[in-house]
């Protein structure tokens, strides 16, 4: 009987050792013992199981993702996904990732031997996922094949915990397989880690020598949308197979610890007559080599095995294919010994040799030549993999590497925490690991308390560009303070001598003066959008901004900017301008929501609207305090909350004087809060119903509907500049046009009178963060940007 607290359509997780996983029978309710359900189904199934034509019925199982899925459920074969792991951190957003998939599905998870209490404990508190213990170590191929062994599904889907999937992967990596039609394998696609725009691996291809390459490896994912040949099989990474078709097969060969299982089972699967379909729009995205890393002595050792071992199992020495096979062979050992300074794989190959017995015949229809395309592109990979973990080389392909020791120079806008502080703690750190880091601020605040760890923080006098006051007058005033920040920060540079500078804002164009004259490459690191907005004042204005985008294109060295709207202020410059979005980190999930209530009485079961930023009229604080009335007409009791300080600015202050004085004039005073500064901001997500940005300039980026969707929490933002380069109304987010109070509240009021909507779009929008903005994508583009500019400059 199911527990009351446990709706009966959720299985609740279990942990299962492996020998009890291996005799327990599947669902409850069909007591036939395993082998006769499996003859029931995939190769030799009855009528009773499928349409005409052989095609399967496609069954609707209970979801087993606890309701946390984007969408609706969909109805397709039953699907078990198989994630054979050691634990780490890895494993906790491959499942979080499965738990917003699009269709039901077993998940079960395969501890090989992982840190004592690892896995279970990232499997902790997640519905639908089960736990099967090995005795140790085993590896891949006896993990998968438990897994598979225990798996309820008509279909086995196969990922490594190094994966993210996108949340179609299961329906669309299921949809094709149709063992009556001779589809029994789905090769999914999964994109490059450090390059989201190419592709890692669409399934596998051979050559004659049955050496294998990753089917459209490094190829632009835009190919997917023309037409492409099947691959001959998936790759383990990202695989499906029809369940009782593997099973008959007999799986992978335990034999093989790890590598080359999946080249032998397509192999044997093809010789049954049976297709892989290529499902391209089953996406995800591989940290290749991320478990042994690339080119570690035991990977090369383990791949090296698998081949010895398949050379000699599938008879490939034969007298035509022998001086091929040398001459492979003795190709990638000399690389291997070249690039990773090892020679395991030579002695792996030697023992899987040894070990292997000639057990199947040499299979036909294979294509012929390629060997040096297929050299090339392994050899291109590993270079681009061993860039990314060996000290002192950059993470992109093809890109020249960093030098291993750079002193940098990074210098803030602003003392206190802000957009680029926020988006760059990782980059820094990076920075701060080759070389001494200089942080340079304007006066004492939170960047300096922050960054005091990283290296060493100097304060100096210098002022951030602001829009000049109107006349000829404000235009001098502004340059004199251009010239007086070049001479400081030109003084700086001598005494410091920084093989890099970086500019936080491109406010700063005395950084870049002063590097240039100092013969130092600079970087500036964007954050802004410029537009021209009409009222007194505007040409000067838009005059300052260009002169202000000029300076920058033409003294930078790079422009790393935060979105592609920014990006486009550049075009045609003779800088280097990359487009790498912030990034947003887990730090968000973990909130303390009834203790920021309490710290400012607002009732626990008070609806709170929130908005997080800098005190400004851009930001439009004000928009949302004209808003409150109709939202107090509908929810007497809610609260809004606006977190963050005036700039140091006669206008910010001004701003918040005028902010102070409208909620008094409307009447306000008890259901508007301004709060300050808030810390950790993971507090005001965690503890608000709905998120606002009521910017009425151009949002450069705008994090703050992404860290709210980490916390679980939708957001209503305006339709200025880069905010809908990545959210979608309706989506991921309500957008609504800037300057429109009434849009703004109609908008929050539809988030607090429907809950499954408001969690539809923060799903939406947390989808959109694991797809673009993880941390590691962002750190991988800014290495990039530094390798290239800094070769472009020598």
């Amino acid at each position: 009987m199911a527990d009351a607290a446990q709706p009966a359509h959720r299985a609740a997780r279990l942990c299962i050792p492996a020998d009890q996983a291996r005799r327990r029978r599947g669902r409850s309710q069909d007591p036939a013992p395993r082998h006769r359900r499996d003859r029931r189904r995939g190769i030799g199934s009855g009528p009773d199981r499928r349409r005409p034509g052989g095609r399967r019925r496609p069954r609707r199982a209970g979801r087993l993702d606890g309701g946390r899925g984007a969408g609706d459920v969909v109805s397709s074969p039953s699907a078990s996904v198989i994630v054979p792991t050691l634990g780490g951190q890895r494993l906790g957003r491959m499942l979080a990732s499965l738990a917003r998939q699009t269709v039901a599905h077993q998940t079960i998870v395969v501890d090989d031997g992982g840190p004592n209490g690892a896995v279970a404990g990232a499997c902790a508190g997640l519905d639908g996922v089960e736990v099967v213990r090995m005795e140790g170590n085993v590896g891949y191929t006896r993990a998968v094949n438990r897994g598979v062994e225990r798996a309820d599904g008509d279909v086995v889907v196969l990922l490594n915990d190094d994966c993210v999937v996108e949340p179609q992967f299961v329906e669309r990596i299921v949809a094709p397989i149709d063992p009556g039609a001779g589809l029994a394998m789905a090769a999914g696609v999964m994109r490059d880690w450090r390059d989201r725009s190419l592709i890692d691996s669409a399934g596998m291809e051979l050559d004659a020598t049955l050496l294998v390459f990753d089917y459209l490896n490094g190829e632009p994912v835009s190919l997917l949308d023309g037409p492409l040949a099947d691959p001959i099989g998936p790759s383990g990474a990202a695989a499906a197979f029809d369940r009782a078709t593997y099973l008959a097969a007999g799986g992978f060969d335990e034999r093989l610890f790890a590598y080359w299982e999946d080249v032998d089972l397509v192999l044997r699967l093809r010789r049954m007559g049976l297709r892989c379909a290529l499902a391209r729009e089953a996406i995800g995205d591989h940290e290749h080599s991320a478990t042994l890393g690339s080119g570690s002595p035991r990977k090369n050792y383990l791949m090296g095995y698998g081949r010895g071992y398949l050379l000699r199992k599938w008879r490939v020495l034969g007298a035509r294919r022998l001086g091929p096979v040398l001459a492979r062979e003795t190709a990638l050992c000399a690389g291997q010994l070249v690039v990773d300074g090892n020679l395991a794989g030579l002695r792996g190959r030697l023992r899987g040799y040894r070990d292997a017995e000639p057990l199947e015949r040499y299979p036909s229809g294979l294509p012929s030549g390629g060997a040096i395309a297929t050299l090339r592109r392994r050899l291109r990979r590993r270079r681009g993999l061993r860039t990314t973990a060996a000290p002192g080389r950059d993470a992109g392909r093809g890109v020249p590497a960093a030098p291993a020791r750079l002193s940098t120079l990074a210098v803030f806008h602003v003392p206190g925490t802000s957009g680029p502080s926020r988006s760059l703690e990782a980059e820094l750190r990076w920075l701060g690991a080759r070389g001494p880091l200089i942080t340079v601020v304007p006066g004492p605040g939170r960047v300096e308390r922050e960054l005091a760890e990283a290296g060493e923080v100097v304060e100096l006098d210098y002022e951030a560009l602001t829009a000049p006051a109107d006349g000829v007058i404000g235009l001098i005033g502004l340059a004199r303070r251009l010239l007086h920040d070049v001479r400081a920060f030109r003084g700086l540079i001598r005494a410091r001598r920084p093989g890099l500078v970086l500019a936080v804002t491109s406010m700063l164009p005395a950084v870049p003066i002063a590097a240039r004259l100092e013969r130092v490459p600079v970087i500036v690191y964007c954050g802004e959008l410029f537009e021209r907005r009409a009222g007194r004042g505007a040409p000067l204005r838009a005059l300052a901004a260009s002169m202000l985008l000029g300076l920058t294109a033409r003294l930078a060295d790079g422009v790393i900017a935060c979105s592609r709207a920014v990006a486009d202020q550049f075009a045609g410059a003779p800088a280097t301008v990359a487009t790498v979005y912030p990034p947003i980190g887990d730090v968000y999930a973990s909130g303390d929501g009834a203790g920021l209530r309490a710290r400012f009485a607002i009732a626990p079961d008070a609806q709170l609207i929130a908005s997080v930023g800098y005190l400004t009229e851009g930001r439009g604080q004000d928009l949302a305090v004209r808003a409150m009335p109709a939202i107090l007409d509908l929810f007497p009791d809610a609260r809004y909350l606006i977190a963050g300080e005036p700039f140091a600015r006669p206008r910010d202050r001004a701003y918040r004087e005028r902010l102070v004085a409208l909620i008094d004039e409307l009447g306000l005073g008890p259901s508007v809060i301004l709060a300050g500064h808030v810390e950790p901001v993971a507090d005001l997500y965690a503890g608000a119903d709905v998120v606002v940005n009521p910017a009425r300039v151009s949002e450069s980026f705008g994090r703050v509907a992404f860290e709210a969707a980490v916390a679980g929490r939708p957001s209503v933002v305006t339709r200025v500049g880069a905010t809908t380069e990545l959210l979608r109304d309706g989506e991921s987010a309500l957008i609504v046009p800037p300057e429109d109070e009434a849009a703004l509240a109609g908008a929050v009021v539809r988030l607090l009178d429907s809950p499954r909507l408001a969690e539809r779009l923060a799903t939406g929008a947390r989808e959109v963060v694991d797809r673009e903005l993880r941390p590691e994508h962002s750190l991988a583009g800014f290495q990039r940007a530094v390798a290239e500019t800094l070769a472009r400059r020598s």
